[in-house]
């Protein structure tokens, strides 16, 4: 079965778009789709669409839904594992929604479900960087931090489904508040809108600074980001090199505190990481004997994701290949 080439539907549940797509066990896309609204209109109206526009998508490739060995749900927590349901999240209209039981019934197939970064690290590790190793850790850096672990060939979900949230380890407990509620998480340092929101903070009343002068600011202090912190970071600009400096210096720790406690093969940096590239892998490289144990450090590879952007459009697909792994269904 392994060598076999089969197709699986995917997923990925977003505020304003939801992405529907078909790939096949080698990690292609054949097709793919959006449903516009995303998860901000009703539930009962959207969920008649992702059926309509999977069905669309399955006769863009040729195939019928019968086809498709699985799907796969790649959305945002938190999520009631057990139960199949998205829970209220703050970018979502819905609450307690049974999507996976709903899709099960809409599409007659079998639907796995699992968050955005634990598909990432699925996506990985059948796909990307991480491709035949039994112990990995995958890091996303965007809005906030998030975190997937496989230990020993398994996708590592915890007694409840919520086990890799390493964004909220704390490195601080008198470092800034973050968005969970907690001080000093690796999110409250080196999660997009925590940093962009410091930045804001430090610059509110500064309008002439250099750092409202570059391309995307426009002298708008809404627009100082996580990625105006690297740009001006790149430029020389003190105060982005001081934030910069402290991003990778952070997330050098929280990298360390994983090494130590999970031993892995390897720990993949995605999203902002994948943007930021060496200016940002040299500098936590450098920090990273500080936080981690030579034995940890020798045997684990830190490195950029291998799939970069590719990423978002295999979460669905890879959530739906793992839940037929673990069913024992398919092999990678």
């Amino acid at each position: 079965m392994a060598n076999e080439t089969k197709k699986v539907l995917g997923v990925d549940i977003g505020g304003t778009k939801i992405a529907i797509c078909i790939a096949d066990t080698n990690g292609d896309i054949v097709a793919s789709d959006r449903v516009p609204s995303g998860a901000t209109a009703p539930y009962d109206q959207v969920m008649p669409q992702i059926i309509d526009v999977a069905k669309k998508v399955a006769a863009k490739a040729g195939l019928q839904l019968s086809d498709i060995i699985g799907c796969g749900i790649c959305a945002p927590g938190p999520l009631d594992m057990k139960g199949g349901r998205i829970m209220k999240s703050p970018n979502l209209a819905w609450d307690a929604v049974p999507i996976r039981d709903d899709l099960v019934k809409g599409l007659n197939m079998p639907v796995y479900m699992d968050n955005d970064a634990n598909a990432g690290v699925l996506a990985e590790w059948f796909f990307g960087s991480s491709k035949g190793k039994k112990d990995v850790i995958y890091l996303t850096m965007s809005t906030g931090v998030g975190g997937g672990i496989v230990s020993g060939g398994k996708l590592l979900t915890g007694a409840t489904g919520i086990a890799g949230e390493l964004g909220h380890i704390i490195l601080d407990v008198n470092g800034p508040m973050c968005g969970c509620g907690h001080f000093g998480c690796l999110e409250a340092y080196c999660g997009g809108r925590s940093v962009a929101l410091r930045l804001q903070d430090r610059l509110r009343f500064r309008p002439d600074h250099a750092m409202f002068k570059l391309p995307g600011v426009d002298g708008k202090l809404e627009n100082l980001s996580f990625q105006a912190v690297r740009e001006g970071a790149k430029l020389g600009i003190p105060i982005a090199v001081e934030m910069w400096d402290e991003i990778c210096f952070r997330l050098a720790q929280g990298i360390g505190i994983l090494m130590n406690t999970f031993n892995p093969e390897q720990i993949v940096l995605g999203t902002a990481a994948y943007y930021a590239g060496d200016f940002l892998l040299k500098p936590v490289l450098h920090y990273l004997p500080r936080f981690a144990w030579q034995e940890a450090s020798r045997c684990c590879e830190v490195c950029i994701s291998g799939l970069g952007l590719k990423i978002g459009e295999l979460a669905g697909p890879s959530v739906a290949l793992n839940g037929l792994y673990e069913a024992g269904q398919w092999r990678p």
